[in-house]
């Protein structure tokens, strides 16, 4: 069962190995109640893939989750069943790495505000003044294949990027895109903070309060 939206090529491509049925507005109980008759089950995010679904799922084998995180799947309690999870990693690398920088040039340059002053009639040109990439560090929490493709993307504006991964790299393999430093360096050390790391036990709230209070004055966050 495909239980998401997902794009019609990837329906096709799975349907010459399955008979597959796409139900992308099944509700939770809709999914409980038809679960134990499917061996796959395909998600993105909306669907939650619990150990009370996976409970009644007696048949089922492998969730493949058509992203790159599997937050919305519980990974330990499909183990514990020998159901294979699977995700696509380089599904949404760049995009992703774009929209940040998008993200980033909209509130280096207002462009939220202005959006809202023009729809109302207005043009508050002193309050419009923004900033430039170039020059301003950027800090990335997160360093795996979106952080580097951000990096890439934010070499070219003319920053400085610094990184922490949680997973220990060797610095000397990353040296030509970023600086490798320690939580707190990085979030001393940036003008703009973007966060690509999946939610664990580690990284929830990894930029709270403390976080904050180390973070230089005015600092963007994406």
């Amino acid at each position: 069962m495909v239980a998401d939206d997902i794009a019609v090529a990837g329906v096709e491509r799975l349907r010459t190995v399955a008979q597959v049925d796409v139900e992308a507005e099944i509700t939770s109980a809709q999914l409980l109640a038809r679960i134990p008759g499917y061996h796959a089950l395909v998600v993105r995010s909306r669907t939650k893939v619990d150990s009370a679904l996976l409970a009644a799922a007696g048949q089922l084998r492998v969730v493949g989750r058509a992203g790159v995180g599997v937050d919305n799947v519980d990974v330990e309690a499909a183990a514990a069943r020998g159901v294979i999870v699977v995700n696509s990693p380089l599904a949404a690398t760049t995009a992703v790495a774009e929209l940040t920088l998008a993200l980033m040039l909209a509130v280096a340059r207002q462009v939220p505000l202005a959006d809202t002053a023009m729809k109302q009639g207005e043009w508050p040109k002193k309050k419009l003044q923004g900033v430039e990439l170039e020059g301003k560090t950027l800090g990335l929490i997160g360093f795996g294949r979106i952080g580097r493709e951000v990096a890439r993307r934010a070499q070219v504006f003319g920053m400085r990027i610094v990184a922490y991964e949680v997973i220990p790299i060797d610095p000397a393999s990353v040296a030509h895109l970023a600086t490798l430093l320690e939580l707190q360096q990085v979030l001393a050390a940036a003008d703009y903070i973007s966060l690509h790391v999946p939610v664990t036990s580690a990284t929830r709230n990894i930029i709270d309060a403390a976080a904050l209070a180390s973070c230089k004055p005015g600092v963007r966050i994406v």
